[in-house]
């Protein structure tokens, strides 16, 4: 997300778009170099007398993988082979019966999400290949959207955009396009060119922005317009180069979508696209809600927002993570409840890291892992790097040495 002017198209294969489009990717850490960090920071943490060591459901066999995406089912993972554009992508069951199987596809740096049933895998490529729908059950090919394209999971559909395979007349019948996960059916389309999609939480509207940073808003049931030709002020190429990164510039919370720069939070009424508020605020990476606020991090640490006017409730340095519930984490591990809306601290938590309703804490060569509701100790796992952690169902997985990863029972 180069230009391809002056240069020969080849009318056998599809040139790529005047900017390409890298995707987001997740990207597991390096727990050994994590690890090493966490011991200088929290040193010789106190450790619980007694704690059961939590049992290893599966693993990846030894292969470091580049992304994964954890189920109550299967683990899926996806890494490269046979060079730079080719991944295998693999499903290892988690439960009797549960799918095991590998494809390879086109993809150089692939993500992987699920429609709500589990049924429909979704591959994005990275920089180069098409995006993939596989069975999750089976991992047959189910369809294909091409290169370079956008795309956005919302229940049992997707809404895309692929860009036309000239520069010619054909690019001005470019489509948004909405249909069905499994099958690839059309449920609606709209002429456009989006360089970006995105859906609120209720999957009411579908949000669109062009290479030129102008956004429009469609109905998700059925595509008419509510609101085209609005300039969000952000360039949407590094709007993109930064979401690959693992930075966030554009969110929809609730109504509003906000967008940011390098030196401002912008936000939109939703529905018409009617600009709210803009604040000056340094070094914006990571937006999102936290109870009714909207908050931001960055290097600088957080600074919470008030939607309605764009006001600096209050912003701190310490902190360099929050969820939605006010669970934070600051620069030196500690992990602590505050109230958005003060930013007092009410809990305490210790030192580690939120990993969904779980806390992981620290003690020099491995971790234990408490209950964030009651603070009880469920067990003890090896020392993990938790920002390549997810949880499913009663399930835990993390990348360990040399990028593989492990999954295991933390509910018995």
């Amino acid at each position: 997300m180069g230009s391809t002017d002056g240069v020969l198209i080849d009318l056998d294969a599809m040139p790529a778009p005047a900017r390409p489009r890298p995707w987001p990717v997740r990207r597991l850490l390096k727990p050994a170099a994590l690890a090493a960090l966490l011991l200088l920071v929290i040193g010789g943490a106190a450790s619980p007398a007694q704690a059961r060591v939590i049992d290893k459901v599966a693993d990846t066999g030894g292969t470091s993988v580049s992304t994964q995406l954890l189920t109550p089912a299967a683990l899926y993972t996806a890494h490269l082979r046979g060079g730079v554009d080719r991944s295998v992508v693999e499903a290892v069951p988690l439960v009797p019966g549960g799918p095991r199987w590998q494809v390879a596809i086109t993809a150089d740096q692939p993500g992987l999400s699920m429609n709500d049933d589990g049924t429909t895998l979704m591959v994005r490529p990275g920089q180069q290949g098409p995006i993939t729908f596989l069975d999750a059950r089976t991992g047959k090919v189910r369809w294909r959207i091409g290169d370079f394209a956008a795309a956005h999971l919302l229940g049992d559909r997707v809404v895309y955009w692929e860009p036309a395979i000239s520069d010619g007349p054909a690019a001005a019948l470019e489509r948004v396009r909405m249909a069905d996960v499994t099958t690839g059916r059309t449920i609606w389309e709209r002429s456009g060119q989006p360089m970006a999609l995105d859906v609120d939480r209720q999957r009411r509207t579908v949000l669109a922005v062009d290479q030129d940073g102008i956004a429009a808003v469609y109905a998700a049931a059925d595509g008419h317009v509510l609101a085209s030709g609005r300039d969000l002020g952000v360039d949407p190429f590094e709007w993109m180069v930064l979401e690959d990164q693992g930075i966030s510039t554009t969110e929809i919370i609730g109504d509003n979508v906000y967008v940011h720069s390098e030196t401002f939070v912008a936000a939109f009424r939703l529905r018409d696209l009617k600009p709210l508020w803009r604040t000056p605020v340094a070094d914006p990476q990571v937006l999102g809600g936290c109870g009714a606020l909207a908050c931001v991090i960055g290097p600088r640490g957080l600074t919470v927002l008030d939607p309605a006017t764009g006001r600096i409730r209050w912003s701190s340095p310490r902190w360099r993570s929050i969820t939605s519930e006010g669970l934070a984490v600051a620069g030196d591990f500690t992990a602590v409840r505050l109230d958005p809306a003060t930013g007092q601290v009410v809990t305490v938590l210790g030192r580690g890291e939120v990993i969904g309703d779980l806390l992981m804490r620290y003690d020099r060569d491995r971790t234990w892992v408490t209950r964030l509701a009651d603070g009880e100790i469920i067990g003890v796992l090896p020392l993990i790097g938790p920002a390549a952690c997810e949880r499913a169902g009663p399930y835990l997985a993390c990348a360990t040495a040399g990028q593989t990863v492990t999954v295991w029972n933390v509910r018995r």
